[in-house]
């Protein structure tokens, strides 16, 4: 029978998620993590022990269950169940296909309890038929990623329904997964649109990054009750897309095709907090043209990492989720949501330059004047936008990559994204991918998929690449043109210091563009000013 007393939470995530008082709770982790059982199991107990006792001393609570099949139910959440709250403790009434209701009572240091669990399953219901007549205390959903998004809104209004007050402190909703694709509203709960009174606990995976060979990730959680070679067994077994989600427990692992970045981590190269540039530092744009443009804003901080302060992605407003763009834009318009940004958020800043698609340089009159894509968007931004340095998808990727795996830099990344940048977040998660492999064509050379992300993605290659420049990228980060260098003892380079970069640069530097307040982000060099 389960005690209490010896009871230890699997790691520090299952710890934080016993004790938050969030009205949703959501928890993410590797397969074999002890998600079930803390979270599942113990929950019920620790929720039950911080109601308010009855005139009688029992503390009373009533927890629902909610699976997406009675097969799964009874398969797999009842014998986890059972290993912690045998069958014969207590009443236990159920068989297959139909719910089940377990009532026993637990001996706590806070004194005796009385918990009722009733576990039901979606089936072929809708999740408002399947949840009609319940109170509950709490409700656990097993696997939530096998569950529409409208379960929450349902279960919001069974919980928080008995006991009857003043004996009743509800503990909410909660559930487990193993991430799924971004797609799911999963996704966009844990990372992008959290609602008021929700809390994302996110589980360490079971292996470290790189391989194979696979290494076992010592700060996994769980893994005093699990063989030594767990997970780095079922990496070396399984294909990536199954390793990357219930190994890794990374979102959006799809057999559809290859992630393009697989060693970003959200917690390594996206900035917990809004970054900004210092007032006056030099920026650049990264421009994708065609019928779905979109840009980025990228500057370097004073250690010399690039930072992405900023995308530039138009969506249709009468998407109530935000996810369709807009087609067709041309460049005026595409110029008037940049400059919208730059006004609001980079007002002080210079922009040195931007870099375009070079294919989007071609198709103008020159006979007649014309400008092309490009040059229309920079002479209305007043800003210089020159093509990227190539259009080779490889050397494109292997800019940005360069700069996100180089960790020379006070052992932070090269590359930091903005928190606010999430059509990037997404790209890189997993929606930017290498098309699906052609078992004919083994030997073939993959293209990235053309999904809502590649646009901006493309942006960002453009920035870095021409940033950092052909040989930054092939010849590694000694040649990235922007880490001003200067010749040694004995001929050879070494990095000028942030110091000596600063009393390098003119006097007037920053104020060339303007006075500093309308046209502060003015470029030096651009060809069509007045």
């Amino acid at each position: 029978m389960f005690d209490i007393r010896v009871y230890r939470p699997a790691g520090p995530v299952l710890k934080r998620f016993h004790e938050s008082a969030a009205f949703f709770r959501l928890m993410a982790g590797p397969v074999g993590s002890g998600k079930t059982a803390g979270a599942g199991c113990a929950e019920m107990v620790l929720g039950a022990m911080i109601q308010n006792p009855m005139p009688d001393g029992v503390r009373r609570a009533k927890f629902g269950v909610l699976r997406d099949t009675y097969r799964n139910l009874y398969s797999q959440f009842i014998p986890s169940w059972f290993e912690w709250f045998p069958r014969e403790v207590g009443a236990f009434v159920g068989s297959d296909d139909r719910p089940a209701m377990h009532t026993f009572p637990v001996d706590s240091p806070l004194g005796p309890l009385e918990i009722q669990v009733e576990m039901r399953a979606l089936g072929t219901n809708t999740v408002e038929k399947t949840c009609r007549g319940w109170n509950l205390t709490g409700c656990f959903l097993d696997e939530a990623d096998l569950m529409p998004e409208e379960v929450m809104s349902f279960l919001s209004g069974r919980v928080k329904r008995w006991p009857q007050v003043p004996y009743r402190v509800s503990k909410g909703v909660w559930g487990t997964f193993n991430k799924p694709d971004i797609d799911h509203w999963t996704y966009r709960w844990c990372e992008e649109d959290r609602p008021a009174n929700f809390e994302f606990f996110d589980q360490e995976p079971g292996i470290l990054p790189g391989g194979p060979p696979y290494q076992d990730n010592p700060a996994a959680e769980n893994r005093e009750r699990l063989d030594p070679d767990y997970y780095t067994l079922q990496a070396d077994s399984n294909p990536e897309w199954y390793t990357t989600r219930m190994v890794r427990n990374r979102w959006g692992a799809s057999v559809s095709g290859e992630v393009i970045y697989p060693n970003f981590r959200a917690e390594r190269h996206v900035s917990p907090v809004e970054l900004a540039p210092e007032p006056r530092a030099e920026l650049i744009l990264g421009l994708d043209g065609g019928g779905t443009p979109a840009a980025v804003i990228m500057g370097r901080d004073r250690a010399g990492r690039r930072i992405v302060y900023a995308e530039v992605v138009l969506v249709d407003p009468y998407d109530p989720k935000q996810r369709r763009l807009v087609t067709g834009v041309g460049p005026a318009r595409f110029a008037v949501a940049i400059r919208d940004v730059i006004t609001a958020r980079f007002p002080t800043n210079r922009f040195r330059i931007g870099y375009g698609d070079p294919a989007a340089f071609y198709g103008a009159d020159r006979e007649f004047g014309e400008f092309s894509f490009m040059e229309t968007v920079g002479q209305r931004l007043n800003i210089g936008v020159s093509p990227a340095p190539s259009n080779e998808i490889e050397l494109r990727i292997g800019a940005v990559k360069g700069l996100m795996d180089d960790y020379s830099i006070g052992g932070q990344p090269g590359l930091m994204l903005n928190p606010s940048c999430a059509w990037l977040r997404r790209g890189f998660t997993a929606d930017y991918k290498y098309e699906e492999r052609d078992p004919k064509q083994e030997g073939k050379a993959l293209k990235p998929r053309k999904t809502a992300t590649s646009h901006v993605h493309d942006a960002l290659q453009y920035a870095a690449l021409g940033d950092v420049g052909r040989a930054g990228v092939t010849a590694g980060s000694a040649w990235d043109r922007q880490r001003p260098a200067q010749r040694g003892q004995y001929g050879s380079e070494v990095w000028r210091t942030i110091d000596e970069q600063e009393r390098a640069r003119p006097k007037d530097w920053g104020q060339r563009a303007g006075d500093g307040h309308g046209e502060s982000y003015k470029n030096d060099f651009n060809p069509w000013r007045a």
